[in-house]
């Protein structure tokens, strides 16, 4: 916290600020200090921070006796007993993450360096049982925990990622066209039957948040996560927190239209980016080019379609070969765009599609490059991740731990 926002608490209306709320910021603050410099002296937290070496002392030491840090070694001495390092013990607590998909349920536990513990994954029929499947959710959260040998006192928070317009404040699922999924409760009621605090977010942000806390946005404020796969989605960080815009849905990248009265989208809306490069927007591609009937309710693509599609683009299939090169280019004129609007410092592209290499690629590098204002891509780094089922969970547990070392007053990653 800065002396600006100290001071701001200090000055309360009602009289001194909370001393507890003034500790838990302190504490959050040295946490995430810790976090990024690691190992670290106490009398280089001082420094940093801001804080006296007795607060860094009396809040490290609480912090110790709750198996949260560990001592690890001594630093270089300038004079004196050598400094002792903290940092974060990884085994001091556990975050459950879920990605919920149509039919099934991908569920990791992610220590406090965000490394995955323990993994599960079930199938389950959860399109459309939007309101049924939080009493679903509680039992296998609990299932989950008792098989992985962890103990329960160490979990402190279950983080779900889910498609579709999810307001994170409330914990509230509006809109979810992929699951069904309309006006759900979700954070209240699930944490009240785990006894434990529990956060929604859109999948695709929960992704920028692990990235900014434990991936290659570390370094950036700002940066763009863009998955391919059964959708095309995006995650904006914004002067270093996830932007959500109005009501929660800022990033509805793939429903932005690149084709005026094209392809009807999942969505309804006509011409969208996700109707021409996702999976099933590929395969569609494909089958009007070979003049084929496309079956009614295909907008879900069977991964061995899409990788049967892949493989035969790899061996020169001509159809095949222009399905994947319109995506691409299609892709990298909507990258433009938003490299024009935000000018990112980093655009990570992940999802599954990004297995699809230099196929999709090449043609989205050479739109992109076509469609780029002036000098904005030349500072930026693409990299491409593709992202498998884990990372998705991965990521909705991510949404605990930002909580955990998210400053109460700050609110940034």
């Amino acid at each position: 916290m800065n002396e600006e926002s100290r001071k701001t608490l200090m000055k309360s209306k009602n009289g001194p600020a909370n001393r507890q709320l003034i500790r838990d910021i302190n504490q959050n603050s040295l946490l995430n200090l810790i976090k990024t410099e690691g190992p670290v002296a106490r009398t280089r937290l001082a420094e940093l921070s801001g804080l006296s070496l007795a607060t860094i002392s009396y809040i490290t030491g609480d912090l110790l006796e709750r198996n949260l840090l560990l001592e690890s070694g001594a630093a270089e001495s300038t004079g004196g007993r050598k400094p002792v390092l903290l940092e974060i013990r990884p085994e001091g607590g556990f975050a459950i993450g879920l990605k919920l998909t149509e039919y099934e349920i991908i569920a990791v536990i992610l220590n406090l360096n965000g490394e995955i513990v323990y993994s599960e994954r079930y199938s389950f029929e959860l399109r459309d049982h939007g309101k049924q499947a939080i009493f679903l959710l509680a039992e296998q959260v609990q299932a989950l925990i008792g098989r992985s040998g962890l103990a329960r006192a160490k979990m402190i928070g279950l983080g779900l990622g889910m498609p579709g317009l999810i307001n994170s404040e409330k914990g509230i699922c509006i809109d979810s066209p992929i699951l069904g999924w309309y006006d759900v409760a979700i954070s209240e009621p699930l944490g009240d039957l785990l006894n434990m605090p529990v956060y929604v977010d859109n999948d695709v942000n929960s992704l920028a948040i692990y990235e900014k806390l434990f991936g290659q946005g570390q370094p950036f404020d700002h940066f763009l996560t863009i998955t391919m796969g059964r959708g095309v989605g995006l995650g904006l960080v914004i002067n270093g927190d996830v932007y959500r815009g109005g009501l929660g849905g800022a990033g509805e990248f793939g429903h932005t239209t690149v084709i005026i009265d094209g392809r009807q989208c999942e969505c309804g809306n006509l011409g969208c980016l996700e109707a021409y490069a996702s999976d099933w927007g590929i395969l569609h591609t494909a089958q009007e080019m070979r003049g084929e009937e496309i079956p009614a309710n295909s907008l879900q693509a069977p991964e061995h379609e899409i990788l049967r599609l892949l493989d035969q683009a790899r061996a020169g299939d001509i159809v095949a070969l222009e399905a994947f090169r319109l995506a691409g280019k299609l892709l990298g004129v909507s990258l433009a765009n938003l490299v024009n609007l935000l000018n990112p410092q980093l655009v990570l592209l992940s999802g599954s599609g990004a297995g699809a290499g230099s196929i999709l690629f090449d043609p989205m590098h050479q739109a992109l490059e076509a469609h780029t204002f002036a000098r904005l891509g030349q500072e930026m780094r693409l990299a491409i991740e593709p992202a498998g089922d884990e990372s998705w969970a991965r990521g909705a547990a991510s949404l605990v731990l930002r909580q955990f070392f998210l400053s109460p007053v700050n609110g940034g990653i």
